[in-house]
């Protein structure tokens, strides 16, 4: 091999070696997360309220406290405006002595409803056991019981988890701190669970994953060292 090339190899290893570290570092956070999830779902089982502080609810017998999230908001569902696009009124002119106008060259228009979209309407605190999920903010407040859940959904961009609910047409939700998010996610997803005896299940399917990602550990690439020796 050529000095030329040994030189456009020894770059070409160090480029694949800074991609390999970094998602080596990528792959490490990773790893320790899902190993920690799985770890904490088998010895985490909630607090009760005489250990718990900063609790603002007041918990019913042995109900059991997951998380207590300051700062987050109450998200609902918000209607856009009406809109009216593509259309114009023309010009008119009176008609005689009769006060009646008549329009030139008007025309027809879209008229468009608004959309509901998600928007934060209050800011609180959050708290979460084994039967509910608690808003209590300055303006509002909203309970969302484990026994009348229809379904639920956790997302990335913004950061909230919608809620929906039997006794509640449309469906809520609280949003969150991205930082915390992982963690605010866990705590629900292990009160849940709790609530309705499927903690073990919720083991499996994070031993599962964590066993699944630890397996597509990132193959080093070919030291420079190596190349050289080989050139």
């Amino acid at each position: 091999m050529g000095w030329l090339a040994r030189r456009r190899a020894a770059k070409d290893a160090q480029r694949a070696q800074n991609l390999y570290q970094a998602a080596m570092l990528e792959w490490t956070a990773v790893d320790d997360a899902l190993a920690d999830f799985a770890e904490r779902a088998k010895t985490f089982e909630g607090g009760m309220a005489t250990d718990t502080q900063d609790l603002t609810l007041q918990v019913k017998g042995d109900e059991r406290v997951f998380a207590i999230v300051q700062n987050c908001g109450l998200v609902e569902a918000r209607r856009s405006p009406d809109s009216f696009q593509g259309g114009s009124q023309g010009f008119s002119f009176p008609v005689g002595k009769t006060g009646i106008r008549y329009r030139v060259g008007g025309t027809r228009g879209t008229f468009t409803p608004g959309t509901e979209h998600p928007s934060v309407v209050d800011t609180g605190v959050v708290t979460v056991t084994d039967r509910r999920v608690v808003f209590q903010g300055p303006l509002q407040s909203r309970e969302w019981q484990f026994s009348k859940l229809l379904g639920y959904q956790h997302f990335d961009v913004p950061t909230w988890t919608a809620i929906q609910v039997s006794n509640r047409q449309k469906t809520s939700g609280i949003q969150y701190d991205r930082g915390s998010a992982a963690e605010i996610q866990l705590r629900i997803e292990l009160a849940l669970a709790h609530f309705q005896g499927r903690v073990e299940q919720l083991i499996g399917q994070l031993e599962a994953e964590a066993a699944r990602h630890h397996s597509e550990r990132p193959v080093a690439p070919p030291s420079i060292a190596d190349i050289r020796s080989k050139g």
